[in-house]
């Protein structure tokens, strides 16, 4: 994952033709009968070109022992012993190779990354270091964007191991996180936008942005919500050995991913406990979404709601419609600090990298109250 593993791979094919080419030569020069010392010291130029060796290999120890420290690698004095009975040729890359190793498993926060492919979706699973039977479960749309910048529509993704990483997200268990694929760029809409909101106003589709336009007008947002709530979740349950608890279970995206939230919670109140929202898309349709679809949420009291906006950008327009949405939460019942938590945030846009910034806030919430 993000590259280092290749590295990796290269670093252990020249630790092998160090350590190849080191047995074979001090072989050859044993054989021989070769005067290691009068071959290292024994005119000017062996002078010149045995410092600048040991000058070089004084430097890969000082950085090996430097990265070492800064990484948490063990027992680096082991690269030195090897060194000692091999060559400097074998362990340097050697220890490269074990360095990208590090820097991966640093990269994916101490867990590991595990893909499947559910009814042509590609699902990508975060998997902590420990999972236990009451790990909370994080699931996400757009899951091109969450973990791999390779893929993310911007190359920057929600930086959400990051977050883990560095101890934001302070939830023990850490999350198992599920980041869902949609089908392409021309069924998002289709696949995210609330089912019975876009069939009671099909205009909603006719006014979008011709780059936004779906490939047709039939909803596809039913059979999306079941392949994640009946397909996916229990799959994802049953995999890793964790007990559903509706409360430690949430749904998050952004943008129209934050429509889908809260929707997937009011169609599966019994398995979502808390939607998380960023940058949600209320401006679709106007004022339907903001009027209509608080009316679907499930009854106070068991559920989290979060939602928010930037002021940069598309989210220039949001604010207004943000505002409505949240009286019309308010008016269902939902209690601000309680079950409800919103903001708008000043200075930031409709981008990855600015809901990564505050990503962590809404899961301790969510998770610790």
């Amino acid at each position: 994952m993000f590259g280092h593993e290749l590295r990796a791979r290269i670093y252990f094919v020249l630790a092998g033709i160090g350590l190849i080419t080191a047995w074979w030569f001090n072989a050859i020069a044993s054989l021989e009968g070769q005067d290691y010392i009068k071959a290292w010291f024994g005119s000017a130029v062996d002078w010149v070109l045995s410092l600048d060796l040991l000058i070089v290999i004084l430097a890969l120890v000082v950085f090996m022992l430097y990265e070492a420290k800064k990484l948490g690698m063990k027992r680096v004095w082991l690269y030195f012993l090897a060194s000692g009975i091999t060559a400097m040729a074998f362990t340097f890359p050697l220890f490269m190779a074990f360095r990208e190793l590090r820097k991966q498993k640093i990269a994916m926060a101490f867990g590991k990354l595990e893909t499947f492919t559910v009814d042509n979706h590609r699902v990508d699973v975060w998997v902590p270091e420990k999972v236990v039977s009451y790990t909370p479960i994080l699931m996400m749309h757009d899951g091109k964007n969450v973990f791999d910048p390779r893929t993310a529509s911007t190359n920057t993704p929600w930086r959400i191991l990051d977050s883990l990483r560095d101890k934001r997200i302070k939830a023990d268990p850490q999350p198992l996180i599920v980041a869902v694929h949609g089908l392409g760029p021309g069924t998002r809409m289709l696949e995210l936008a609330p089912k019975e909101i876009v069939e009671a106003h099909p205009d909603i589709f006719d006014n979008l942005p011709l780059e936004y336009k779906p490939i047709h007008k039939t909803s596809m947002n039913g059979e999306y919500n079941v392949l994640l709530a009946e397909k996916i979740l229990p799959m994802v349950l049953e995999k890793y050995g964790i007990e559903h608890q509706m409360e430690r279970t949430a749904i998050a995206g952004g943008s129209m991913g934050g429509l889908a939230s809260l929707y997937l919670m009011s169609k599966y109140p019994h398995l979502f406990g808390a939607a998380l929202c960023f940058s949600t898309h209320w401006i679709i349709g106007h004022e339907y979404m903001s009027q209509e679809l608080p009316k679907y949420l499930p009854n106070p009291g068991k559920h989290k709601i979060y939602t928010d906006s930037g002021t940069e950008g598309l989210d220039l327009f949001y604010p207004p419609f943000h505002n409505k949405a949240i009286k019309g939460f308010e008016a269902r019942g939902y209690v601000r600090d309680k079950d409800l938590m919103f903001g708008i945030f000043p200075g930031t846009a409709h981008e990855e990298s600015d809901w990564a910034a505050r990503l962590h806030q809404p899961i301790n919430w969510w998770l610790l109250g």
